[in-house]
C-alpha cells in the first residue's frame, strides 16, 4: 500500500468512527424504573447496529422544564424522549409523525388499543409509541381473606362474605374491618411527589362517571367549568382519607405503597399494576404466594352533574382508571438522525424484548400489549397461576371496559395537576378541609383553562374524553 493509498484509508477509518461517535442521544427520567431500560436496551442496540445511544437522565420534576425550554428555545432537548403519555398534548407540536410503516407494523398494531388509540396519538395524528401502560389496581392478601376467623367475624359484623371489593363502600368496610382487628387495612399514596393525586382520581373516577353524562370526569365538557369541586369529588377524597386513615404511619409514596404490601404490612393496596410484579418476587416479597388481585371498586351511586342530584344504578358499576397514562416514545423535530430514533424506540419496543421488561418489578413498564395480557403461562411461572389469573384477569377487565376513564388529557397539564396536588397538600396536612381545598382547586383550574383558551381547551377535552372526533 503506498503512503498516499494508506493515509486515504487512515482518513476514511478515522471519519468512520467519528460518525459512530456521534451517540443518540435519548431524554428520560433518572432512577432505575424507565432509565434502566432505556440504558440496557441501549447498549444492546449499540452493539447491534453500531449506533452509540447515550441516555441523559433528568430528576422527574426537572423532566418537563428540560424537554419544553429546549423546544421554546429551538434546540431540540435530545433524538429521543421518553415521558409520561399525558404530556403529548403540550409537546405535539414540536414532534415528528411515527412513521406509517412503523403505524402499520405488527409492533404498533400490538398494542392494546387502550394504549394505542388514545396515548399514540393527538388531534389525530399518529406521534407516539407507547412503551408502558399505566392503571391502578387492587391487591389483597388471600391469606387473611381466607382466614376463617375472620371471616366468621366479617359476616357476623357486616353480614357479609369477606371477598375482595366490588365498591367504594366495600373497600371502606374491609379496611377498616382489618384495622380495628390490629392489620392495616389499605395502603395508598399519600406523600408530596409520590403520585397521591392518582389515588384520589381512582376514588373520583365510578362517583363522576354518570352513564347519561358521559365525559363530567374533570371538567363540564360544554363549557369547560370545572367539576372536580362536585359532590362526587367531595366524596371521593373523603373515601381516599378514610383510607389512608386504616393505615396509620408514615406517608407513602407509590413506590412504598407496592413494598410495604409486599413486606405484608396490609390486608389491601391500591397502586399501579407494578404491584402484582413486587408482591409476587421471591426475592423481596413476604407474601409472594399468598396475592390477589381486584379491579378498581365501582358504586351503584354516581353524581348527575345536569340534575344535580346523586343517582342509583342498577347494579354496582365499576370504572377502571388509565391512572398516568403510561410512558412513550417520542422524536423531536430537528433530531438530529430521525431514522435512528425510530429504530432505537423500535428496538425498545420489540415485543420480545417489552415482554421480558413488564415481568421485571424494577424496569418502571407494566404490561400494555395483546400478546403480553395472553401470556397466561409466563405469567404463571412468575406469579404462580392463582395470582396471575387474578392479574390478567384484572387486566383485560379494566382495558376493556367501555366506561373505562382516561386520565386528564389536556395542554397545560402539569399546570392543572401542580395545581390541584398543592391543595391536596394542605387537606392531608389538616390545615383546610377537603370541600374548601376542592373549591380552590377549581378556582385555580378556571384560571388556568381562560389563560391557555377556553373554546380550544373544550375542543382538546371534548376530543379526548371521545365526545368528538378529532380532525
Amino acid at each position: 500500500m503506498s503512503p498516499v493509498t494508506a493515509r486515504l484509508v487512515t482518513i476514511v477509518i478515522l471519519a468512520l468512527s467519528l460518525t459512530r461517535a456521534e451517540a443518540l442521544e435519548v431524554l428520560t427520567r433518572d432512577g432505575g424504573p424507565i432509565a434502566g431500560p432505556a440504558i440496557a436496551h441501549g447498549a444492546e442496540f449499540a452493539r447491534e447496529t453500531g449506533v452509540p445511544v447515550r441516555v441523559i437522565p433528568r430528576p422527574f420534576d426537572a423532566l418537563y422544564g428540560a424537554v419544553m425550554m429546549g423546544f421554546v428555545t429551538g434546540r431540540p432537548p435530545a433524538d429521543v424522549l421518553i415521558l409520561p403519555a399525558d404530556w403529548l398534548p403540550d409537546v405535539a407540536p414540536y414532534l415528528m409523525p411515527v412513521p406509517e410503516a412503523l403505524v402499520q407494523s405488527p409492533l404498533v398494531q400490538g398494542i392494546h388499543p387502550a394504549y394505542r388509540d388514545r396515548q399514540m396519538r393527538w388531534r389525530g395524528q399518529w406521534l407516539a409509541v407507547t412503551l408502558d401502560g399505566d392503571l391502578h389496581m387492587g391487591a389483597y392478601r388471600r391469606d387473611l381473606f381466607e382466614d376463617r376467623a375472620a371471616q366468621a367475624a366479617y359476616r357476623a359484623q357486616t353480614g357479609r362474605a369477606l371477598e375482595p371489593p366490588r365498591t367504594w363502600q366495600d373497600y371502606a368496610r374491609i379496611a377498616a374491618f382489618f384495622r380495628a382487628r390490629g392489620v392495616a387495612g389499605t395502603l395508598e399514596a399519600s406523600a408530596e411527589n409520590g403520585q397521591r393525586l392518582w389515588s384520589l382520581f381512582s376514588h373520583a373516577a365510578a362517583y363522576t362517571a354518570h352513564p347519561d353524562h358521559p365525559g363530567h370526569f374533570f371538567f363540564d365538557p360544554d363549557t369547560m367549568a370545572p367539576e372536580i369541586d362536585n359532590p362526587a369529588w367531595v366524596r371521593a377524597l373523603h373515601d381516599y382519607l378514610d383510607a389512608l386513615a386504616t393505615a396509620p404511619g408514615p406517608a407513602l409514596p407509590s413506590h412504598g405503597v407496592r413494598t410495604e404490601f409486599a413486606a405484608g404490612a396490609a390486608a389491601m393496596a391500591l397502586d399501579w399494576s407494578d404491584i402484582g410484579t413486587v408482591a409476587t418476587d421471591p426475592a423481596s416479597s413476604k407474601i409472594r404466594d399468598r396475592v390477589g388481585f381486584f379491579a378498581l371498586p365501582g358504586t351503584d351511586q354516581v353524581w348527575n352533574p345536569v340534575a344535580k342530584r346523586w343517582d342509583r344504578l342498577a347494579a354496582p358499576r365499576p370504572v377502571p382508571f388509565l391512572a398516568f397514562g403510561g410512558w412513550i416514545a417520542v422524536v423531536p423535530r430537528g433530531a438530529a438522525d430521525p431514522k435512528a430514533a425510530w429504530d432505537y424506540i423500535a428496538f425498545l419496543a420489540d415485543p420480545a424484548r417489552a415482554a421480558r421488561d413488564v415481568m421485571t418489578g424494577a424496569s418502571g413498564f407494566n404490561p400494555y400489549r395483546l400478546s403480553q395480557l395472553d401470556d397466561t403461562a409466563g405469567w404463571s411461572t412468575l406469579m404462580g397461576a392463582q395470582a396471575a389469573a387474578d392479574y390478567l384477569s384484572v387486566l383485560r377487565e379494566s382495558l376493556s371496559a367501555p366506561q373505562t376513564a382516561p386520565d386528564l388529557r389536556l395542554p397545560g397539564y402539569p399546570a392543572y395537576m401542580a395545581a390541584l396536588d398543592a391543595r391536596l397538600g394542605r387537606v392531608l396536612a389538616g390545615e383546610i378541609t377537603p370541600e374548601a381545598a376542592l373549591a380552590a382547586a377549581a378556582t385555580d383550574w378556571d384560571r388556568i383553562t381562560d389563560r391557555l383558551g377556553r373554546a380550544s381547551q373544550r375542543r382538546h377535552y371534548r376530543e379526548a374524553m371521545g365526545l368528538e372526533a378529532a380532525p
